[in-house]
Parts: C-alpha cells; sequence; structure tokens
C-alpha cells in the first residue's frame, strides 16, 4: 500500500513544503537505486535527517502490531514522559526511567491516599486538526482493552483494569484515573510515558468506524495520522520506507529541530554502515555487533554505548516437558552457558553482562542481594545433575530464528560449550514465522531471542514474562511463590524505595535461581549515527525520538 500526500487532510498539505516534496522524493530514489539515503540538508524550511533500517514492519499502535513502533512513537504523544538526560558519551542521552513530566498533560494531582491520579490536559491538537479532550483519552484505553489483536491489557496487568471503572472524564479537560492498590503508581505514571500510554484522536477514528471495524482499528492500520505527537506521515510505502514532518503550532512542549524525516527500508546492514559513512545517510539502525565494533574506530560515525542496556539476549528454558520441567536441569543449563566467550566472539564486545538478572540495576533503590551468579562452570552442571541422579547427556533442543545470524552464532557457542556440561543440544532454525508461534504457544523446549521491557519499573519487569498462563508467559513458569513474592513490592507505594527494592531483589533471587529464563547479557544499541548528530536517547522502549533530534552545522 502506498499512503500519499493526496489522501492527507488539507491542514497536512498545507505543511507539506515544496523542499520536502522534492529533496526528499529524489532521496526515496535514490535510496532505492543505491541502497543508501538522502545526505543530511539544512535550508530555509528546516533539517532533514534520513534514517535507513531493516523491513520492522512499521505500526501506528500496539492495538495491532508489536513491531515497527518507532514510527508510532513520533505521530502519537502520551499523558506523561519521562526526561532525556545525558550521559558520559558526547552527543548521547539517555532516560530517566525513575522520574515523569507532563506531556499531553499540563498537570497532574495524585490523591492523598496515593489511589487517584488526576489530570488536566494541555491545550493540544491531533493531525487531523482536533483539539486533545479527556474523552480522547478514555475512549484510548476503551480501544486498547476492546480489541482483540491489542497487547495493552497483558502487558499493563494487574496496574490497569476495566477503563468503565479506572477513568473517569470529569470535564473536556480533566480525566482520572483511580488504581485499585497504591503501590501501582509508579508503575502506573511509566506506563503513561511509554508506547503503551500513547493517545488517539478519538473523534476522526470513530468517524471511520464501521460495524466490522468499531474502533476503526483496521482502519488506522493504513492511516496513521491519528495521534497527537509531534510528527505526522506524509508518505508512506510498506516497502520502501515513510516520511514524517514535524507538525506546526501542535501545543506540545517540545518543537522539533529536525523538520522532515525521511526512513528508508535497507535489508543488508552493511548496506546501511556504508550509508552512514559515506555521509549519505544520518543514522543507521539495527546494525550488525561485528560492524559498529569496526565502525567504532571511525571518528566520522558515533557508536552510541551505554553501561546498562535494557535490551537482553535470553533463553527461555519452557518448563511444561522434559527436560526442563526439572528445576536441577535448568539450574545445570544455565551453568552450560559460556556467556563471556558469546559476548566477545559473537557480539564483539558490544554487549555487556551485569550479573544472571533482569531488573535494571541503576534503578533506585536497586538491590541484588541473594541474586544467584551464573557462569560457565560445566564441573558444577555435571555435579548438579548427578546429584540428581539425571543421567547424562541430557538431550536439549534449542530453537532460532534462521532470519537472526547473532542468536543463531549463539547458539553453536551454547552446543559446543554446553557438551561438556552434561547437554547433547540440537539446533532447530526455523524460519520468524514458526518460531513466533513456539514463543507463544510454548511447544518449544528452549529457544534464543532478544528482547526487552517496554517500560523499567520493577514490578512491571518482573511481571512482563511471568504472568501465570499468559501468552508472554516465555518459559510456560506458573510458580506461586514468585507470584506471591513478586506482590509483595507493590505494598510500598515508591517502587523505587529502598524498602520496595528489598521486595524486588527477593523476588528476582528467586526467579534467577529457579532460572525458567536464562539471561545471556545486555546487547548495546545497535545504532551507528553520522558524527554530527546529536540528541539520540536511549529509550527503555528502543525506539528512537525524533523530536530531540539535532544535527550541527
Amino acid at each position: 500500500m502506498h499512503f500519499s500526500p493526496s489522501s492527507l487532510s488539507l491542514r497536512t498539505r498545507r505543511i507539506l513544503r515544496t523542499a520536502v516534496a522534492g529533496t526528499a522524493a529524489a532521496g526515496l530514489l535514490a535510496l532505492a537505486a543505491c541502497g543508501a539515503g538522502t545526505t543530511a540538508d539544512t535550508s530555509a524550511d528546516g533539517t532533514t535527517v534520513t534514517i535507513v533500517q531493516p523491513d520492522n514492519n512499521m505500526g501506528w499502535s500496539l492495538d495491532y502490531t508489536f513491531s515497527g513502533m518507532e514510527q508510532s512513537v513520533n505521530t502519537q504523544a502520551t499523558l506523561l514522559k519521562k526526561p532525556y538526560v545525558d550521559t558520559d558519551q558526547a552527543g548521547v542521552q539517555a532516560q530517566d526511567m525513575a522520574t515523569f513530566e507532563p506531556y499531553l498533560a499540563e498537570s497532574l494531582e495524585v490523591s492523598d491516599d496515593g489511589l487517584t491520579y488526576t489530570f488536566t490536559l494541555r491545550e493540544v491538537t491531533s493531525a487531523q486538526g482536533n483539539p486533545l479532550t479527556a474523552e480522547d483519552v478514555r475512549w484510548s484505553w476503551e480501544r486498547k482493552f476492546e480489541t482483540a489483536t491489542s497487547v495493552a491489557y497483558g502487558a499493563a496487568g494487574p496496574v490497569w483494569t476495566d477503563p468503565d471503572e479506572m477513568i473517569e472524564v470529569i470535564d473536556d479537560r480533566t480525566v482520572a484515573f483511580t488504581l485499585t492498590d497504591a503501590g501501582y503508581g509508579t508503575e502506573f505514571q511509566a506506563l503513561l510515558s511509554d508506547v503503551l500510554g500513547e493517545v488517539y484522536d478519538s473523534v476522526w477514528l470513530q468517524e471511520n468506524a464501521t460495524d466490522e471495524d468499531p474502533y476503526a482499528v483496521e482502519f488506522s492500520a493504513q492511516n496513521p495520522n491519528f495521534g497527537f505527537g509531534p510528527y505526522e506521515v506524509t508518505d508512506w510505502d510498506p516497502a520502501t520506507g515513510a516520511t514524517l514532518v514535524a507538525r506546526e503550532d501542535t501545543g506540545l512542549p517540545i518543537v522539533p529541530d529536525v523538520d522532515t524525516v525521511i526512513v528508508r527500508i535497507v535489508p543488508d546492514s552493511g548496506a546501511r554502515v556504508t550509508a552512514v559513512e559515506s555521509g549519505s545517510a544520518d543514522i543507521a539502525e539495527n546494525v550488525d555487533p561485528a560492524a559498529l565494533a569496526e565502525a567504532a574506530e571511525n571518528p566520522d560515525v558515533i557508536v552510541p554505548t551505554v553501561s546498562n542496556s535494557n535490551t537482553y539476549v535470553m533463553m527461555p528454558l519452557v518448563t511444561n516437558k522434559a527436560p526442563f520441567d526439572n528445576e536441577t536441569v535448568r539450574q545445570a543449563f544455565a551453568y552450560a552457558v559460556p556467556y563471556d566467550q558469546i559476548i566477545d566472539n559473537v557480539f564483539h564486545g558490544r554487549a555487556v553482562r551485569n550479573g544472571s538478572g533482569f531488573l535494571d540495576r541503576e534503578a533506585p533503590g536497586y538491590s541484588d542481594a541473594d541474586i544467584p551468579e551464573y557462569t560457565y562452570d560445566p564441573d558444577t552442571a555435571l555435579e548438579l545433575l548427578e546429584g540428581a541422579g539425571i543421567t547424562t547427556p541430557v538431550d536439549v533442543t534449542l530453537t532460532v530464528s534462521a532470519s537472526d545470524a547473532d542468536l543463531a552464532n549463539t547458539a553453536i557457542q551454547i552446543q559446543s560449550a554446553a557438551a561438556d556440561a552434561g547437554f547433547n543440544v540440537t539446533i532447530d532454525e526455523q524460519n520468524q514465522s514458526q518460531f513466533n508461534a513456539q514463543r507463544v504457544d510454548h511447544s518449544g523446549e528452549a529457544y534464543l531471542l532478544r528482547d526487552y521491557a517496554i517500560t523499567m519499573a520493577p514490578g512491571y519487569e518482573l511481571n512482563v514474562y511471568t504472568v501465570i498462563d499468559g501468552a508472554n508467559n516465555l518459559a510456560d513458569w506458573n510458580d506461586e511463590t514468585f507470584q506471591e513474592l513478586k506482590l509483595a513490592g507493590y505494598e510500598y507505594a515508591d517502587s523505587f524505595s529502598e524498602e520496595a527494592g528489598e521486595a524486588w531483589a527477593a523476588a528476582e533471587a528467586y526467579w534467577i535461581d529457579s532460572s525458567p529464563i536464562v539471561f545471556l547479557g545486555q546487547t548495546q544499541p545497535p545504532v551507528l549515527l553520522g558524527s554530527d548528530v546529536t540528541g539520540y536517547a536511549i529509550r527503555s522502549d528502543q525506539w528512537m525520538d525524533y523530536s530531540n533530534l539535532t544535527v550541527e552545522d
């Protein structure tokens, strides 16, 4: 499908500048021809940035997809926003994961009992020119909960409940959320700051709803300008890319420096690197670790590096069948993984291993008390298996996606090293659709994937892969003791307090000790920037905020 300016609102067409229509279109043609991108161009009409990325299945809301949400993050907006702070690397920032500032909201008032959050909304307009109202907020949550394809309910539970019970529209510019537990407050604000909390233009979507599509989900999958964010889409073809233009007079507290963003699909990682190094593109995404390690030596590019990435390489050990229905076997296999070797040989140092856990170690109140530390130790693995009376070698099938070369190589490293630890590993490479299916139906024995927590509130991080009988319970691990330990953290109003940190640590220690998921390490951002690009911010949801970018002359 091709999304062209002719299908846009009159207001959108007015701001589509001649320079954008000419230069950007020419850049798209050049990219199609050579696999590169247009050069950054600063003119009287503003700054243009070109981004090259693989096909990530661009999506416009979490109601129908979990892929390619970067463009959604920039066309949509949320009630709250986590501020950016400088890192040790010049030009690179990161989110303050524990601070939440008004964004679509003008102000927030919390009741004395910590249960009711009342938002006063800014005077903001959508891409269709409609003013933001409290009904937009309420209806957006109704759509998230009533749409069969939405991931919002499962991902945000237990903090978010039925919107009819949780949300009250007080007047056009005032909306209140009432929680069932004051201990959910930190996580609630975090969720409102990320992609799950996007607010939609309910007026425009309802005008385009049908009996078959009552929440205009199918409509919005093909018509992306239903948000209140800083950008709108002026051109989109799923096969080649998109063009986004900064909106004027939105009412938002942020005015983008980058006027136009051209996103071009370039499947080959090497071609994406070449595009940035040659100056024909400004940013490359999803770059191979080996290429990033080599590019780091080039003074004309920036390879973002952080101390505590939120992107994990993980190996769920599915607990509903042998061999990993046995906790001892899971623990032994955790000692059979050559962690340091994988970081060096597969990720070329572009990964770190901050212990065996999953929680954000840089979060206020974090505690690592009693969390087991798994290292490659084949002797310990053999001792565990022998002590449990388990005959070796233990046969294990390890599933990987054939389209992910890094993880396929990781599987080979595990296969080789685990042989000395009493395991006979068979690697099963599947196409992406088969791989995605077994992630949900829990039909595999063990598998490798790269994933992250959208929101880095401790309760959310512990909940995201462990909801009993949940589709995203990667290891199908339904442990009541863990659930009780996890809920204990919600007894504290501030999830980042030291007291809450001790409770979260107890839950994490139990989880890691039982080893339903083995965390191999945290990978660095797979991003390459031109040396004149600043304001790239590392976010918990992994998507880039175009409104924070600048390009220096």
